[in-house]
């Protein structure tokens, strides 16, 4: 590829050329980009008449924000072994969900005999050392539910 030398001249050269596009698919492109520019313009003055108003809140949330970071930073050494001794918890609280898993199937067999028709097990507690499931009436429920919506 020849370069004229007038164009390489240091007085004319930016460093970049340009290659003219002919392809008519691409005119088409660039005018329907003009037309969308035209119906932002109007949309882009409105906008910039409203920003003035915004900025001191912008600048508000800014100052909270850089706060919010002095303060995280200043809870960092403490957060640490705050992170530490949670996930220690919940790894014990899996294994607990675990066997939480295991106990409901295994109530529902013992009480299902002693189960009304719209009864149904919810969940094991203890009282005086003794184990106990709750058992509700699905009924009922439903009726304290009706209730709750209308009297809202």
């Amino acid at each position: 590829m020849q370069i004229d030398k007038e164009l390489l001249s240091e007085k004319n050269y930016t460093g970049s050329r340009l290659i003219e596009i002919t392809d008519e698919k691409v005119s088409e492109l660039k005018l329907k980009l003009k037309e969308f520019q035209k119906e932002a313009n109007p949309i882009l003055l409105e906008m910039e008449k409203i920003s003035p108003l915004m900025d001191p809140i912008f600048t508000k949330i800014r100052e909270l924000e850089e706060e919010k970071k002095k303060l995280q930073d200043e809870m960092a050494p403490i957060r640490a072994p705050y992170d530490e001794l949670l996930s220690q918890v919940e790894k014990i609280d899996v294994k607990a969900q675990a066997v939480k898993n295991k106990i409901q199937p295994l109530v529902n067999k013992i009480v299902v005999g002693q189960l009304g028709e719209f009864e149904k097990a919810m969940h094991l507690t203890e009282q005086d050392g003794k184990l106990y499931v709750e058992v509700i009436d699905e009924i009922e429920e439903k009726v304290k539910a009706i209730r709750a919506i209308k009297n809202k």
